[in-house]
């Protein structure tokens, strides 16, 4: 896989944690032809993987109503958020557009190298390859961080064609 795809939908409060999962799933077998999820496990902080297919590398992000999925051949992280007014404590000064997008290219780059919360707060700068998709959802702030430099194509759930069940109906993913 010589591109990035992210992948973004809408979907009810409540139900983005399934619909990361389906998104993924739909990419995968639309993509790679893949049917079924390949078994799942999890890095030291958490980042999940598959195992037997360490060729596929993934990541998701679920935010207030909306969730997305990256995925690529090397490792990739991902975050979401929707606009609103930032964290009085960690956003002081900062327009909203401004503070989102700085938060979630720090935290994509976190979640690509497979750290936890921890790394977060410690205020590191952003990998410089990370890319806003600012376009991807309107109302959300969406940004990948890829391992190496890769053309990103950034479709939503409708334009990839739907697939088998909306993502509010996805079913939830063991992990």
């Amino acid at each position: 896989m010589t591109e990035i795809l992210v992948c973004a939908a809408l979907c009810p409060p409540g139900q983005e944690h399934q619909a990361a999962w389906t998104l993924l799933a739909e990419v995968l077998e639309r993509e790679l032809g893949i049917e079924n999820l390949p078994e799942t496990a999890k890095g030291e902080e958490g980042k999940p993987f598959f195992p037997q297919r360490p060729d596929i590398c993934f990541n998701l992000s679920h935010s207030h109503g909306a969730a997305v999925c990256a995925v690529h051949d090397k490792a990739i992280g991902v975050d979401m958020e929707r606009l609103r007014t930032p964290p009085r404590h960690l956003g002081r000064g900062m327009e909203p557009e401004a503070f989102f997008r700085l938060w979630t290219a720090r935290e994509a780059t976190v979640k690509r190298r497979g750290q936890g919360i921890a790394a977060l707060m410690r205020g590191e700068a952003p990998d410089s390859l990370c890319r806003c998709l600012p376009d991807l959802l309107p109302g959300w702030v969406v940004t990948v961080c890829p391992s190496e430099d890769a053309p990103v194509r950034a479709v939503r759930w409708e334009d990839l064609g739907g697939g088998k069940q909306p993502p509010e109906q996805a079913e939830r993913t063991p992990v």
